[in-house]
C-alpha cells in the first residue's frame, strides 16, 4: 500500500513543480549527506547498547515551491542510508536473548542499508540573494531495506546470518532545523524494527535517530 501511494505520488508532485517553475522565483534542491546517532527504542528494558551506533544517509531532494517568494515549499527526493546497531540482543537462527555480560562481546553488530524516499514540508527564510539563512522541514520518510546482515562474536563463538529478520519497509516522522550548512536531524520509527512474526515478544523496539544533515547546493 505504501509503495503504491509513493509510485503514484512521485510523478505527480515533479509534474506540479514543473507546472509551477514560471510562478515561482527560484529553487533549492539539493544533494544532503546527513550523520546521526542511531538506536532502538521501546519497552524492552533487557535491551542495553552496547558500542556506538551510527547511520549514514546521502541523496538529492528535488524542491517544489508552494508559495510565490519561494520560502514555502515541499521537498521530495531519493537517496541511501548505510546503518549499523551494536547492543547486547543476541540474533540466532530460530531464538533470540538478551546478553547480561556486556564485557563478554566482541561484536554483536546489525548492519543494514537502506533505499529512502524523503518527504519534507519546507519552511526558510531564504530569497534570491540571500542563501545563508534558517529552514525549519519536518516530513515523512520511507524507507526499503535492499540488504542486511547480522554478526555476533565472542571468545568462543562466531554466529552471521546474511538477511535478519528486521521488517522491510520502514516509515518515520522526520525533523531537520537549523541555519545555513548545519541543522539537527531527528527521525522517528512508526513501526517495529524486527517482523513480528518472527519475534513478536520485542515488536516495540523502534528505531530513534539524532545528528546532523547537510544540504549541499
Amino acid at each position: 500500500m505504501v509503495i503504491r501511494f509513493f509510485i503514484f505520488f512521485i510523478p505527480l508532485l515533479f509534474t506540479i513543480g514543473l507546472l509551477s517553475q514560471e510562478k515561482q522565483r527560484y529553487f533549492e534542491d539539493q544533494f544532503y549527506m546527513g550523520l546521526s546517532y542511531n538506536s532502538l527504542g521501546g519497552k524492552v528494558d533487557k535491551l542495553k547498547e552496547n558500542k556506538f551506533s551510527f547511520s549514514v544517509n546521502y541523496g538529492f531532494i528535488k524542491d517544489i515551491p508552494i508559495s510565490d517568494n519561494g520560502k514555502l515549499a515541499i521537498g521530495l527526493g531519493i537517496g541511501l542510508a548505510h546503518n549499523s546497531l551494536n547492543n547486547n540482543l543476541k540474533l540466532n537462527e530460530s531464538e533470540l536473548n538478551f546478553v547480561t555480560n556486556l564485557s563478554s562481546i566482541n561484536t554483536n553488530r546489525y548492519n543494514y542499508t537502506e533505499f529512502q524516499i524523503p518527504f519534507e514540508f519546507r519552511w526558510r527564510n531564504s530569497s534570491l540573494t540571500n542563501y545563508k539563512f534558517w529552514r525549519i522541514y519536518p516530513g515523512l520518510r520511507f524507507s526499503r531495506v535492499i540488504k542486511s546482515k547480522y554478526i555476533f562474536e565472542d571468545d568462543t563463538t562466531i554466529n552471521k546470518i546474511d538477511v535478519f529478520p528486521m521488517k522491510k519497509n520502514q516509515l518515520g516522522v522526520t525533523l531537520n532545523v537549523g541555519f545555513n550548512t548545519w541543522n539537527i536531524s531527528l527521525y522517528q520509527s512508526l513501526n517495529s524494527f524486527f517482523d513480528k512474526n518472527d519475534y513478536s515478544d520485542i515488536e516495540d523496539l523502534k528505531q530513534f535517530r539524532m545528528g546532523f544533515v547537510f544540504y549541499i547546493f
